[in-house]
């Protein structure tokens, strides 16, 4: 494909390997965050391109750790990839809860917004860890219920998707 400067060099994957999981990390954010954005949801398109980057990198960086650290005979600091995975998406779910919105008695909105943004950080890990096909096949059905479903609302319901702004 082609190379990149001495100090992208990875122990893990390749320079053409780590352009293309953040740039899939970036088109999928983008997608997913585009609907929300066109809804006027609470976090727009920007947020779920910087969660979906940001966990690809986590996911790549504890991959170069795991096999940097792997090589030495003395571990002092043993990677758990698990917790790696956890943590990012714990964070993340703060981020999804906030854009959740509670309007009255019985009218709460963001709950979709806050879901997609949660996953599209698992998105962003499933690329930053090299598994496109689990990437797309999330993404393929995370757009599908987003887009689909303000369609089903709108046709069964009547409900146009709720505005972030409460009516004055």
């Amino acid at each position: 494909m082609f190379d990149l400067p001495p100090f992208f060099d990875m122990s893990y994957i390749g320079s053409g390997e780590l352009v293309l999981r953040v740039f899939l990390a970036m088109l999928f954010g983008f997608l997913l965050g585009l609907d929300r954005d066109t809804k006027n949801k609470p976090i727009d398109f920007r947020a779920f391109i910087i969660v979906a980057v940001t966990t690809c990198i986590i996911a790549i960086m504890g991959q170069e750790l795991y096999v940097d650290l792997s090589k030495g005979e003395d571990v002092v600091a043993p990677i758990d990839l698990a917790k790696l995975i956890a943590g990012a998406l714990t964070g993340i779910g703060f981020l999804g809860a906030g854009a959740i919105i509670h309007r009255g008695e019985a009218q709460v909105i963001g709950t979709a917004t806050g879901a997609s943004i949660w996953a599209s950080g698992g998105i962003g890990l499933a690329l930053g860890f090299g598994f496109y096909g689990l990437a797309l096949i999330a993404f393929v059905a995370i757009a599908i219920t987003l887009v689909g479903g303000g369609y089903y609302m709108k046709f069964f319901h009547g409900k146009k998707d709720k505005e972030s702004v409460p009516d004055e």
